[in-house]
């Protein structure tokens, strides 16, 4: 197991379906059942539209290909900027264990000076290091470009849509969700539950499915957050995600935002080759695949300044 793997592995557990929403629809979708589906996802996407702050507690856990157990308990902390044109701030915090004793974790800070990311992996030890500004616009530019939120540095993809409106959004791609009227609550929450059979015809052997033939999922009606999804084979849990703490709107300080090195000396990813490769294979890959001349941000001219003396500068 390298450290990619055992970072995938980790952050998989929390992204279950996310990777669903790139993959095409098998079959044409019932209308009329999916219809309240899909006005859940919208309201769910407007209220993550209008917070402006959230803290999160959260834990999964499941079984991988193989038999392997492993469990994983995080926290995000999101804080949109009040101006216009203001940096949202995100923090997640990671530590996963799985059935064998291995244990790791990540933390990740992602504000107006770039990205921090310290990793610890069972098997490669800890980093730490520093992303700056450029790159993480080149890494989200690729991201797009690429339909991938699994890049390295740029954390967990619940944190762009913090209630859970991807996560929903992504299964309605693979299973046939519908609401189950027989149900409105769980943990004393009132609320709607999804549930859904795997669509026919899907590749059962494409890695980036999820193995279950049928899900469940629970979004509380006060918030529109999504605070449980089972993915099950049979009647049988193999993976569950399950917040257990969420704050909206709450005051968020400074020090919410800090990476704690845990005594490891701080580099430029530029200067940690197993990472950086990663980022430029995957900024190279986009580049390929953008429309002929067009490059990524970070090598694009920069806009000329007109206030220091251009036509119509002012001088």
């Amino acid at each position: 197991m390298n450290r990619t793997t055992a970072y995938v592995l980790s952050c998989s557990m929390s992204l279950i379906g996310i990777a669903a929403a790139q993959q095409p629809a098998a079959a044409s979708v019932d209308k009329t059942q999916d219809a309240p589906v899909a006005a859940l996802v919208a309201s769910m996407v407007k209220a993550e539209q209008a917070l402006k702050s959230l803290r999160m507690r959260l834990r999964t856990s499941g079984r991988l290909p193989g038999g392997l157990d492993v469990s994983t308990t995080g926290e995000l902390r999101v804080l949109r900027g009040t101006q216009p044109g203001g940096v949202t701030r995100r923090f997640t915090r990671l530590e996963y264990a799985f059935g064998d004793g291995l244990r790791g974790r990540l933390e990740s800070a992602e504000t107006a000076e770039g990205i921090l990311l310290f990793e610890e992996d069972p098997a490669f030890g800890a980093v730490f290091v520093r992303i700056e500004p450029a790159i993480v616009a080149d890494l989200e530019w690729a991201g797009t470009l690429l339909d991938r939120d699994d890049l390295p540095g740029m954390g967990d993809a619940r944190a762009r849509a913090p209630l859970g409106s991807g996560l929903l959004a992504g299964l309605r791609r693979t299973f046939d969700l519908k609401v189950d009227a027989q149900r409105g609550e769980h943990g004393g929450h009132q609320g709607t539950w999804i549930v859904g059979a795997r669509k026919p015809g899907l590749d059962d052997q494409n890695p980036d499915l999820p193995l279950a033939d049928r899900v469940e999922v629970f979004v509380r009606a006060a918030d529109r957050a999504l605070l449980l999804a089972r993915y099950l084979v049979g009647d049988e849990v193999l993976q569950q995600i399950e917040v257990d703490e969420l704050e909206i709107d709450g005051e968020l300080p400074e020090d919410a935002f800090v990476v704690d090195g845990h005594g490891v000396r701080i580099r430029n990813v530029q200067d940690y080759a197993p990472m950086w490769e990663q980022i430029e294979k995957a900024v190279e890959r986009a580049e390929e695949k953008a429309d002929e001349g067009v490059v990524r941000p970070s090598r694009r001219p920069k806009p000329k300044d007109k206030a220091a003396g251009e036509p119509g500068g002012g001088k």
